[in-house]
């Protein structure tokens, strides 16, 4: 079983930027534990395979190897059942599930042909993540997967798709002048009155794919401001983040932002931060054998994750992996033992010839 691996992983730490430790490790487990695989390095991010048999479907595990910055108070200890220990859900119970898939089909053939993907940087801005960067140098190699499983936590629920995400500052020009003379100049802050009464009035949107629902969203996250306590301002920013429905392009996500622009009235718009959305898969015939073979629930992700990268390139994937999605991110984080043996049981049934 994959715990004590997982121990192991959790002693390293890993936080985003900082994960050639545990990368170091990655590589010199598979190296040792199934030597016939080849292994491409790119920084911190790995890729190894199996020899590709044109006449099995490819298959990828994919899972990051980094964690945001936190705190635990019980790194290593198992208590009622739970291991606990920075990204222990979030994601190194999946990435344990993968190492211990790849020592064990070293022994057992599978009916696939296999990927394993390790990267780096997940948890920071999206043209820095790892997972973006080998698909810009390895596309080629890549694009033989047929579909893929990224181990992300979803306690062991498939789910399928994601929302994209668009960053976007919406900027307001004014003119600045003192507080006691406010003819003297233009308010920007009062400018944005018309977005922030358009947003306060929005309801989510939702879109339907199949059974499944998707809530489109937009909302402001942050402001910035050139000005002081008194002074008018005389520029405003609004970051909206808008979470788009995975029917939409970016292009078209982009052409709704732009649309608000000209409604609200704002000067300038600048984008910041650009996520595709990922495709429902339900379709995908790797996908239905395995809900069939273990009668696992469905649902949407309400959310992105790197399954969108995936869906950029034409590659099918979903999350399903076994931490628990409520621990990402949190203080004393943990992940439920009996998930880890639970994924790593179906994963191994399904992957063996």
């Amino acid at each position: 079983m994959p715990i004590s691996l997982l121990q192991k992983l959790i002693s390293i730490s890993s936080v985003y930027g900082n994960e050639k430790e545990i990368a170091d490790y990655v590589e010199s487990f598979i190296k040792e534990k199934n030597p016939e695989l080849s292994i491409i390095r790119e920084n911190n991010t790995i890729v190894t395979h199996t020899s590709l048999d044109p006449e099995k479907k490819t298959i990828a595990l994919v899972g990051h190897l980094d964690t945001v910055p936190g705190e635990n108070d019980y790194t290593g200890q198992i208590i009622d059942g739970k291991l606990y220990g920075l990204g222990a859900s979030d994601m190194k119970a999946g990435d344990a599930v993968m190492l211990k898939l790849i020592e064990d089909l070293a022994l057992e053939k599978s009916k696939f042909n296999l990927f394993f993907i390790f990267y780096e940087k997940e948890e920071g801005p999206y043209l820095d993540n790892g997972l973006r960067q080998i698909f810009d140098k390895y596309l080629d190699l890549l694009k033989k997967i047929d579909f893929a499983f990224v181990l992300e936590p979803t306690d062991n629920v498939v789910q399928v798709g994601c929302l994209g995400v668009i960053h976007a500052w919406f900027k307001f020009k004014g003119k600045r002048a003192h507080s006691a003379r406010p003819w003297e100049g233009n308010n920007a802050i009062h400018k944005s009155w018309k977005l922030l009464k358009f947003l306060n009035e929005l309801e989510p949107v939702e879109y339907k794919v199949g059974k499944l629902s998707y809530f489109e969203v937009l909302n402001a996250t942050m402001t910035e401001f050139k000005g002081g306590r008194n002074i008018i301002p005389e520029e405003f920013k609004v970051n909206l983040n808008y979470r788009f429905s995975p029917t939409k392009t970016l292009e078209e996500a982009k052409k709704d932002l732009l649309k608000i622009k000209e409604q609200v009235e704002a000067d300038e718009i600048e984008f910041t931060d650009l996520s595709p959305a990922a495709r429902p898969c339900i379709d995908n015939p790797v996908l239905v054998e395995f809900l069939r073979k273990f009668n696992l629930p469905v649902e949407p992700k309400q959310a992105w994750t790197d399954v969108a990268q995936l869906s950029y390139h034409g590659i099918d994937a979903v999350n399903f992996g076994p931490g628990q999605p409520h621990q990402a991110h949190q203080r004393n984080e943990y992940v439920e033992i009996e998930k880890v043996k639970e994924c790593y049981e179906m994963l191994y049934a399904f992957l063996k010839e």
